[in-house]
């Protein structure tokens, strides 16, 4: 035992790891279904590649351990330095073992691995205790499934410790042994680590497969890596800027500057009060477009108040979010831009010079506020709410959509009655695991019919918000706009798109809803996307002013948007475009992955089961044509670039 000491450290990391692929890839996750339909595809390559990691720690402790052995050093630094090194690789063990859990748990709840962006967007997670508490009793048997098999591989390395170097002897296998168990056990740790380390060489090469299996800490160490470098101008960075609608000469690309600037927002300043339409904006957490689509007459008898909203405006029900989580949602529908490619916008760049809609609003002067049931700081939001709104709230006691609804009704009351307003109501209760209050019964065990149900509280909630407006001296001038923040994929999306990772449209389409001052009343089926809701509210209430939105007035016909530009999506690498009826998915690390899929339209999936019923649409015949990849690719590093040199708009 004491000789193969490394050894056998090397492979409980690799059991412990083993087990907990184990509860990732043949449990379901909180949206229902296996992470991956086809496990074969990934289980396998994931245990050789964790050999990898943990052979080749074990390898560099044995190395270090070994050399502290060394007979030049004396001997009572030796059995110190030993003993040292083998608490350093119980340190270094559990902190895999905590890190690679977390990552497990991640990757099912959220479809993302553990990164630096992930851990400084969600540090204030924890003072969310309503949230985070529904979430963790949504999945508490996973939770502590995992907690047991990261104890349990932590006491055995601990266990293992105590046996060889609590009674340290000089042949206990880490010293200048020359036994042949010891050399033996080396070059087997030695081999099994080279081994693992090179399986995205050749066991089945594929970046995208790569891109999901990788170990944790392969992507702590490319972010970190990352941020002490700064993106590249490529030669195609104007074709990229180009095909994201902006102009590449300029030094800012996507500033639209109005020369009477100051002029305009003046005169808008001066209207009279019934010219200036207050803003209200109902975001749904977690909306499925699918699902919310009033063209499904079983919609409507579950979601009456969003159908009557929607019949009585614009409806647009293949919209886009910019990406997922909730904090992209949020960027897309507040900023009017799209997510880093590879990182979280506002959290990873938070001193990036851009004009949002809610800054706009405040130089009209709008009266700005933000009601919602989750505590900003689950999204590292708190700083872009201090910057966006003059009044938010969040109160532990409302953690429902109900009485965040009721609540609306007391601050929509006493708003200030000299100037317009601007208010974000922010809906929670279709969020993951989609609980709901007590009274209203259990969760159910089916993830579908929880969300359904949460769906239908959520539109209780929009109904009392939706009456009190109307029955207020405001409502005809009144703009109204509702969309979700994101969508959430199914079993059967996860199954098609195993390999295009999380820009597909399982989890960016949602409905979107323009309503009440000077909107008309139509359906609107082209595709669209959030960063559309800044330019189409400043078009509605007439305020032409300089801004930094990328996105285009949705009062312009479909036919002149089409021609226009395509709709983008950017999340964690992986790019999407969606073009009329096509959707193109590309990475931007690896030039050769691509895939395009037909958009399903209704009645095409299954209008008596809409939730299950849409696959993410159906694989054309012919491949993706390489020029539209490159142009994807071209689009997604151009934007990079934007954002990283901070050439949004010029300093004030």
């Amino acid at each position: 035992m004491k000789k193969l000491y490394w050894l056998w450290f090397g492979l409980i990391l690799w059991v412990c790891r083993a087990l907990l692929l184990c509860s990732v890839y043949f449990m379901d996750t909180p949206a229902g279904g296996p992470i991956v339909d086809r496990w074969y595809r990934f289980f396998p390559h994931s245990l050789v590649a964790e050999a990898g990691v943990t052979m080749w720690l074990a390898f560099i402790c044995g190395a270090l351990a070994t050399f502290c052995g060394a007979t030049f050093i004396a001997k009572a630094w030796r059995d110190r330095l030993q003993k040292g090194v083998g608490i350093a690789s119980i340190v270094l063990g559990g902190l895999y073992i905590l890190a690679s859990a977390m990552d497990g748990e991640i990757m099912r709840w959220m479809g993302q691995h553990l990164s630096v962006s992930f851990l400084v967007t969600y540090s204030g997670a924890a003072s969310e205790m309503g949230l985070v508490s529904r979430v963790f009793l949504g999945g508490a048997g996973h939770f502590l499934l995992t907690l047991l098999l990261g104890v349990g591989g932590l006491v055995a390395i601990i266990a293992l410790y105590r046996r060889c170097f609590g009674a340290w002897r000089e042949n206990c296998g880490t010293g200048l042994s020359r036994s042949v168990a010891f050399w033996i056990s080396s070059a087997v740790i030695l081999a099994l680590g080279i081994t693992g380390y090179t399986s995205n060489k050749w066991f089945a090469p594929s970046k995208m497969r790569w891109k999901r299996i990788t170990p944790v800490v392969y992507h702590l160490a490319n972010e970190i890596s990352y941020k002490f470098s700064a993106a590249e101008k490529r030669s195609d960075f104007a074709e990229g800027i180009l095909a994201l609608g902006g102009n590449p000469e300029s030094e800012y690309p996507f500033w639209h500057k109005v020369p009477e600037d100051e002029a305009n927002l003046e005169n808008f300043r001066n209207r009279p009060m019934d010219e200036k339409p207050d803003i209200v904006l109902l975001t749904i957490e977690t909306f499925r477009g699918w699902t919310g689509d009033i063209r499904i007459p079983a919609t409507c008898e579950k979601l009456p108040n969003l159908c009557k909203l929607a019949g009585s405006g614009a409806y647009f029900p293949n919209a886009h979010s910019v990406g997922y989580p909730s904090i992209e949602g949020f960027l897309g529908m507040l900023a009017g831009v799209w997510s880093h490619p590879r990182f979280t916008f506002l959290s990873d760049v938070p001193n990036t010079q851009m004009r949002a809609l809610p800054d706009v609003l405040k130089d009209a002067g709008y009266y700005r506020m933000v009601l919602t049931a989750t505590e900003p700081s689950f999204d590292n939001l708190n700083p872009w709410f201090e910057r966006w709104f003059d009044y938010s709230e969040y109160d532990p006691k409302n953690q429902h959509d109900v009485p965040i609804a009721d609540r609306f009704r007391e601050l929509y009351r006493n708003r200030p009655a000299d100037k317009p307003l601007f208010f974000d109501w922010m809906s929670t209760s279709s969020h993951v695991p989609f609980t709901i209050p007590d009274e209203y019964g259990p969760t159910p065990k089916d993830p579908e019919v929880a969300y359904i149900r949460s769906l239908a509280y959520m539109d209780s909630a929009v109904g009392i918000v939706l009456d009190e407006i109307a029955k207020g001296p405001r409502a005809s001038s009144t703009l109204i706009v509702l969309s979700g923040d994101h969508a959430i994929a199914t079993n059967a999306q996860h199954g098609v798109h195993e390999f295009i990772g999380g820009t597909h449209d399982g989890y960016t389409w949602v409905p979107l809803v323009f309503a009440g001052a000077g909107v008309e009343t139509f359906v609107d089926s082209s595709v669209v996307s959030h960063v559309d809701i800044a330019p189409t509210v400043l078009a509605s209430i007439g305020l032409n002013v300089s801004n930094n939105f990328v996105g285009t007035d949705l009062q312009v016909s479909s036919t002149e948007r089409r021609a226009c530009k395509p709709v983008f999506s950017f999340r964690m690498d992986d790019i999407a475009m969606e073009v009329d009826t096509l959707t193109y998915y590309a990475s931007m690390i690896d030039s050769t992955a691509g895939s395009v899929f037909g958009t399903r339209f209704m009645p095409d999936w299954d209008v008596v089961h809409p939730v299950e019923g849409f696959v993410t649409g159906h694989t054309v015949p012919e491949k993706p044509d390489a020029a539209v990849l490159r142009r994807m690719r071209a689009a997604a590093f151009a934007w990079e670039y934007v954002v990283n040199q901070n050439l949004l708009m010029p300093a004030p």
